[in-house]
């Protein structure tokens, strides 16, 4: 009969009394010489452990009894909370001196007990895991950039991966082979010859396999003199575009800036491949510079700009140029392949698990953090890595070769060899050498599909979106035997006398490495009964069948939605995904040294995912930085370009998101043009037949516009702009609002009155103006109509324009039906929505959307097309050029705000806001139309965009009419206002440090500004601090 202390010992580690164990459990102490101690001292000898077979029943239940004695209401919950973090795995609330209580429980234990051995042990355990053991992580530049040639990936072992180090092995050979092998050539004849081309059943496009073949060369470069030695190193490093050695790189960078040489790439091999694979790398290329670009501009903290100005002895031997060079092409370089590896795990790994077909975001992504905490046990990672000869043979996918990309093949062949072709393996391969060797060493004066240059170095956008597209259009062929295009015999021939001299392990052998079942019969490697039979012929028994070409012949797996989407190999599918996991968790810049500190705030934020955009997917990202111009920024080629257009559509509509989407071919539009004049501005107003506005709101409504009427200029602008006593109000809602909020929100720090004039004061009486004014919600509506105005502007950063419309659209939808139901008050209240008055403010919206309503317009066009866009350009103009202004005025000195009359505040925002950035107005060309602009003449295409940059002009608002000139009216009183107020405070001054400055970021369209983290950059101000020397007497009125 089992003990009733039987379950309580197992909890508190106290072993049965059974027979086996008799005599073999001993509890050993020892001191610091390794002796016993003895039990003078406190502990037991091994003779009277715990667990010796002497002890009986009845003892041992007293030692339990003893044990439980301390068990106390206390230790108790200590106990329980030990239990909860571990199996939950959250974070430790040490407010709850849970440390401090488990040093309590283990000092009540009975020192002898198993159970307080065991809880010493586990927290020891815990402390000691705490910190890694040597560390993986080291300060510096030789430690947080990527070498060249990949070494000092793994720090202890910096050899380890490196370009020019052997390949490794990861399967043993234990079985003996065939010494006599059949010839490489009938091999490929018999089983690997494709007789007709077979789409890919998943409709998966070229592209999928570009990206493989940038993978596959970045990995593996099997040296010529020696084939034991791959000459790139193991990791997901973008070796292709950037080299594999110092010298290859140099060659690669233009040494300035931190750039490449514009759309070019250092690995040769990848221009005997069809040009998208070119194209591709030439996108990161383009992702680079233009990542070195930014981190120029904004210079976090100022880490790239004070390497410029050195001090002290850091002047000696220096060179600060280079050196700032090589911190902007590092950290460029470190995002950019941020970027690569999120391709690969989010798009890439998506579609080859087919997960593209549902309705999830969850991805396989070895860097996941939830993985490190598992039954308590951690996930190494950042351990190094060496792609083994193996896998080099897995990745050869030259049976999914499109029909286009065969005639390619065969043109270029021909073109190199002549229609006879080479005679032999000698022949072909010294063709190649001699073919590599006609290369020029210097990337940039390589030639690329026949592709000519621009004066500045870089291809025509118009020739590589072409191209692009009709590989995203190119449907893949499928997996499996017999579909190897012919014109690569001599590539497959090669390959299998290079796996041969390695020694591998065979078929069999690899599957049973990974578990899987091994093959009995060829027609469990491949059910066709032509293919099992000439397999029977070359290898007589399945064991003798060599990993390659077996893994190439074996069938292919079908589709699973979710879980199947490459549709390879049995084998291949299975080992690819450990492969991927080894290449990116053993890879230490993807994971211990992959933080923002590294990359800075911009470049981790860059790089990164976001599972509410694509499902994760960053594509976009990259094709949409290369080619602004070429497509849309909804183009289904820029979103989901590994699955061809046609299937993506029915994917899409199947998963509700198709109208997220464009599916029309690309177009490509001329870069934005740019004019100055008031000329050029009062043409783009009128002529509503060549130019209309840049918001389409059918982007974000979940029908299309019925029964709307034609127009292009807003309606409602212009109505506002008219009212009398608008200007009045405005400043009076002002005057009230900047006091208000200046008492709120100020504080005392360091003997001074401090504020966010920007954050806090600006942007929140702006935030409650509009709001009044357009009868909308003041939650959150700063980044509501920050988001409204930023996805009908031209951007830098189209790729993040299209994120901000897709996190929009509920949000958007939401306040479009609060306001339509309210509009449509009008229909039953004639007094309008001054029913339920919050303040005058409402009346002008009121008698605006009652004429517009008159003259025909659905009160669904004039929530979506009117109220809306002018309710964001108001709050976003208002939010620039107060900032704007202030920056202005606190640039001037102390005295720059002070001095200002209060009998002269007129002429005094007049003379100021003539200071800041210039009005920019913004329209998208419908037709073919030329216009002259100060003496020049301007060409504009259909979907161009047309930026106004309006200098500040005697013109009043009337004048310039519809948004600007409401804009421009509303700015002057209420700005005017601020200024009465802003000229009270004594000793204003801009905060000390970087909190002061307002931080802005001056692209070639749009100037945009910073976040506080200076991760992202917004349409308008979102921080300037400013302090001064006592508190304010204004008095505090009442909002309206």
């Amino acid at each position: 009969m089992p003990s009733p202390f039987s379950k309580l010992k197992t909890v508190l580690c106290i072993p049965e009394n059974t027979e086996s164990q008799k005599g073999d459990i001993r509890l050993r102490s020892t001191n610091q010489s390794g002796s016993l101690v003895k039990n003078d001292g406190g502990r037991q000898n091994s003779a009277d452990s715990i667990g010796s077979g002497s002890v009986d029943e009845t003892t041992r239940s007293k030692r339990v009894i003893n044990v439980l004695r301390a068990f106390n209401l206390s230790n108790l919950k200590t106990v329980k909370d030990v239990a909860l973090v571990g199996v939950e795995g959250e974070p430790i609330d040490d407010k709850t001196y849970l440390m401090e209580r488990i040093v309590q429980l283990a000092a009540d234990l009975p020192v002898t007990s198993r159970t307080s051995a065991t809880l010493t042990n586990a927290f020891l355990n815990v402390l000691w895991t705490d910190l890694q053991h040597p560390p993986q992580s080291y300060l510096g530049h030789k430690f947080i950039f990527r070498n060249a040639d990949g070494s000092g990936n793994n720090i202890l072992w910096p050899h380890l991966g490196a370009a020019g180090q052997p390949y490794a092995r990861t399967v043993r050979p234990r079985f003996l082979q065939p010494v006599a092998r059949p010839d490489p050539g009938v091999i490929f004849d018999s089983i690997l010859a494709r007789k007709k081309f077979d789409p890919h059943p998943n409709k998966i496009s070229s592209v999928l396999f570009y990206v493989a073949t940038i993978i596959i060369h970045d990995i593996f470069h099997t040296s010529h003199d020696d084939y034991n030695i791959s000459e790139v190193d193991s990791y997901l490093d973008l070796a292709p575009l950037y080299g594999s050695s110092d010298e290859q790189q140099k060659a690669v960078r233009t040494l300035e800036n931190g750039k490449l040489k514009p759309d070019c790439f250092s690995d040769i091999r990848i221009l005997g491949f069809p040009p998208g694979v070119g194209v591709l790398l030439i996108m990161f290329n383009r992702f680079h510079n233009r990542v070195a670009e930014d981190l120029a501009l904004i210079d976090e903290g100022g880490r790239f700009s004070k390497i410029l100005r050195p001090s002290g002895d850091s002047k000696n031997g220096s060179n600060p140029r280079k050196e700032y060079d090589e911190a902007l092409f590092q950290t460029a370089r470190l995002i950019t392949t941020g970027l690569y590896i999120n391709i690969i795990m989010k798009d890439y790994v998506r579609t080859i698990l087919n997960l593209n077909r549902v309705d999830s975001a969850w991805n396989l992504d070895p860097r996941s953090e939830e993985g490190k905490a598992i039954f308590g046990h951690k996930i190494p990672e950042a351990t190094g890595n060496s792609v083994s000869a193996e896998f080099n043979l897995v990745y050869r996918w030259h049976s999914c070769v499109s029909e286009r990309d065969d005639q390619w093949t065969n043109e270029v062949y021909h073109k190199l060899f002549g229609e006879a072709g080479p005679a032999n393996i000698g022949e072909f391969l010294s063709g190649l050498n001699k073919w590599a060797q006609s290369l020029s060493q210097d990337p940039l004066q390589r030639p690329f599909a026949d592709l000519k240059r621009s004066s500045d170095g870089t291809y025509p956008d118009e020739d590589l979106s072409a191209i692009w597209t009709k590989a995203v259009s190119d449907v893949a062929g499928r997996y499996g035997a017999s579909h190897v295009p012919t014109i690569l015999k001599n590539v497959e021939i090669l390959g299998i006398i290079q796996s041969r001299s390695w020694n591998l392990a065979s078929l069999n052998e690899f599957r049973e490495y990974f578990k899987l079942k091994p093959y009995e019969k060829f027609e469990d490697i491949n059910p066709d009964p032509i293919v099992a039979e000439q397999l029977r012929r070359l290898y007589g028994h399945p064991d003798n069948v060599e990993i390659y070409p077996g893994v190439i012949v074996e069938a292919a797996k079908e589709a699973k939605k979710p879980g199947s989407g490459l549709c390879t190999n049995f084998t291949t599918s299975r080992a690819i995904l450990s492969d991927a996991v080894a290449l990116v968790r053993g890879d230490r810049f993807y994971t211990v040294d992959y933080s923002p500190a590294n990359l800075t705030n911009y470049g981790f934020n860059r790089a990164d995912s976001d599972p509410s955009v694509d499902y994760g997917c960053v594509m976009y990202k990259l094709v949409l930085n290369a080619l602004p111009n070429s497509y849309r920024r909804d183009s289904i080629y820029a979103h989901y370009p590994l699955v061809v257009p046609e299937e993506n559509k029915l994917i899409l509509t199947g998963l509700k998101k198709a109208q997220l989407y464009d599916f029309e071919k690309p177009v490509h539009v001329a870069a934005p043009a740019r004019v100055t004049t008031l000329g050029a501005y009062k043409l783009m107003m009128s002529n509503l037949d060549a130019f209309r506005s840049t918001w389409h709101p059918e982007t974000f409504m979940a029908g299309r516009r019925v029964g709307w009427i034609s127009k292009q200029s807003p309606v409602l602008a212009s109505i506002l702009l008219e009212a009398d006593g608008l200007a009045d109000i405005t400043k009076r809602f002002y005057s009230s609002a900047i006091v208000h909020f200046i008492k709120d929100e100020a504080y005392e720090l360091a003997g001074r009155q401090q504020v966010d004039i920007v954050h806090d004061v600006f942007n929140k009486a702006h935030v409650r103006f509009v709001a009044a004014m357009f009868h909308m919600p003041s939650d959150d509506l700063d980044l509501l109509l920050s988001a409204v105005y930023a996805c009908c502007s031209t951007s830098r950063d189209s790729s993040h324009q299209f994120a901000t419309c897709v996190k929009l659209q509920k949000a958007l939808r939401r306040l479009a039906e609060s306001l339509q139901s309210r509009v449509e008050n009008l229909r039953t209240h004639h007094a309008g929505l001054h029913s339920h008055p919050t303040g005058d403010l409402e009346t002008y919206l009121n008698k605006a959307i009652q004429t517009c309503a008159h003259v025909g317009m659905p009160f669904e066009q004039i929530v979506w097309e009117e109220v809306i866009p002018v309710a964001a350009t108001v709050y976003v103009y208002l939010s620039r050029h107060f900032a704007e202004a202030l920056d202005y005025l606190l640039r001037q000195g102390e005295g720059g705000v002070s001095q200002i009359s209060q009998n002269k505040i007129h002429e005094s925002v007049k003379e100021v806001m003539s200071k800041v950035s210039p009005t920019t107005f913004v329209r998208e060309g419908v037709t073919s139309f030329s216009f002259q602009d100060g003496g020049h003449q301007i060409e504009i295409s259909p979907r161009q965009y047309v930026i106004c940059d309006l200098e500040q002009t005697e013109t009043t608002p009337i004048e310039l009419g519809g948004e600007v000139g409401l804009c421009q009216l509303l700015r002057d009183s209420a700005f005017s206002a601020a200024l009465q107020v802003i000229a009270q405070l004594k000793g204003l001054r801009r905060a000390d440090g970087s909190v002061g400055a307002l931080r802005t970021l001056h692209g070639t369209d749009l100037t945009t500004y910073l976040n506080k983290e200076e991760s992202m950059s917004f349409p308008h101000p979102l921080s300037m601090k400013v302090d001064w020397q006592e508190h304010m007497m204004a008095e505090d009125r009442e909002l309206s």
